[in-house]
């Protein structure tokens, strides 16, 4: 079994990316922000103050979460193939027909995967979630595309392993 915190080496490095422009880039300007406002005078009655002071926290909560992420996150490596034999998995392409007539083909990459343009969809969405074990052919109940709230019936056409272009992107070549 694939961890939940699985995801694509690409967002991993995306994530860290995040967590050093906090780290180096916006904590500093911030400490800068707040000392210039300190500059202003009664810090009772100073907007500039609080609002450099609430956005210091703001970064604060982000780099902590952000630490706590990647310390429990794993790399999956989506160039190895998954056992498909029980359905849809992390790691593979699903074409799906809807009700609807519309035909969809996704890829379900990691927790923090996604690219619209490929059809990459997180593991930890309600869509690949629904899809969980699935084989070719079983009818599912699917989130409607449109993002309306509603949920379609839809038959899956078939399981099959990532694209290459899908897996050179989750490795972020």
């Amino acid at each position: 079994m694939v961890s939940e915190n699985a995801t694509s080496l690409r967002s991993y490095r995306e994530r860290e990316a995040q967590l050093n422009k906090i780290l180096q880039e916006d904590m500093p300007k911030n400490r800068n922000d707040i000392q210039a406002a300190k500059e202003f005078g009664d810090l009772s009655e100073n907007f500039e103050y609080e609002t450099a002071r609430n956005m210091e926290r703001q970064l604060i909560t982000r780099m902590e979460n952000l630490r706590r992420e990647l310390a429990s996150a794993k790399i999956y490596d989506f160039d190895v193939m998954p056992d498909l034999s029980n359905g849809v998995t992390i790691g593979c392409r699903v074409t799906i027909a809807y009700n609807t007539g519309e035909t969809r083909c996704i890829a379900i990459l990691g927790a923090w995967d996604f690219d619209e343009r490929l059809d990459i969809v997180s593991s930890r969405g309600n869509l690949a979630e629904c899809l969980y074990g699935a084989q070719p052919g079983d009818t599912v109940s699917l989130p409607d595309p449109d993002f309306d709230g509603e949920y379609l019936e839809a038959v899956v056409q078939s399981v099959e392993p990532l694209t290459d272009e899908i897996r050179a992107w989750a490795r972020n070549a």
